[in-house]
């Protein structure tokens, strides 16, 4: 189960989202975030509330290009925000996910740091999982318009470059991607992809896609996703770890 709720640490802080990890834990195995940058200690509190997983994307590694696109609050702060994934290591999270959205800047330039930033968090970090998206610029609420275009080669060639990197990383592919170009991307190294999503606030509950972070392309369910990957030979897994695994004793 993955909690999202943006850069609003006002009104879904440190303290809201304990409450809220609480109260899914009970019903599933695994909790990840995606919400603002923490401090350590931050992240320590999220881990002592059972969040096992967190996503935090850099959006373009080129500091210029993100000091023009967030121009001030505290999302403005690059090297926070690119310091935030090895404080989360530091606080012991299991599995931590980086990436870049595809098209905000220069392509090669970001998919490449995004491989280095990887590695170095795979080497420091030997207890945790680190996994990398490949989230291509997608029609969002506001009509922004991405810097260029990276085409289904592209893509397929980014993504063979950090399975080569990386051979022991997990591998994203969001349902911003069609059914069909999904399908035919999992032999190349693909270790998780979601299905069932909702990018629009409280979409779950009442079918909106009003105020949608990015529109969905494969609207397939869990269950059409792992039928998928039954037939193509592959074993469809919720959850493949344990608790046990986080002990200091291992």
């Amino acid at each position: 189960m993955l909690l999202l709720t943006g850069e609003a640490p006002e009104s879904a802080g440190i303290d809201y989202l304990e409450d809220a990890v609480k109260t899914v834990k009970t019903h599933c195995g695994s909790v990840s975030i995606e919400v603002f940058p923490m401090d350590v200690d931050g992240y320590r509190r999220m881990v002592a509330a059972g969040v096992d997983g967190l996503t935090l994307y850099q959006e373009t590694y080129a500091p210029d290009l993100y000091r023009e696109l967030h121009p001030y609050g505290p999302k403005s702060d690059y090297s926070y925000r690119l310091q935030a994934p090895e404080r989360a290591g530091e606080a012991g999270l299991r599995r931590i996910g980086i990436g870049s959205l595809l098209g905000l800047g220069d392509c090669l330039t970001d998919v490449f740091y995004t491989g280095l930033h990887g590695l170095y968090l795979a080497r420091r970090f030997w207890r945790t999982q680190v996994t990398i998206s490949f989230p291509r610029m997608r029609p969002a609420e506001g009509g922004f318009q991405p810097n260029s275009i990276v085409s289904d080669r592209q893509l397929t060639q980014f993504i063979c470059a950090l399975r080569l990197l990386l051979p022991d990383a997990g591998l994203i592919l969001s349902t911003r991607e069609s059914a069909a170009l999904r399908d035919n991307l999992l032999p190349l190294g693909i270790t998780q992809m979601s299905a069932g999503s909702c990018t629009s606030p409280g979409g779950y509950s009442d079918d909106s896609h009003e105020g949608e972070q990015f529109a969905i392309d494969d609207q397939r369910s869990p269950a059409e996703i792992a039928q998928l990957l039954r037939s193509r030979g592959y074993d469809p897994v919720w959850k493949d770890w344990d608790s046990a695994f986080l002990s200091k004793a291992c």
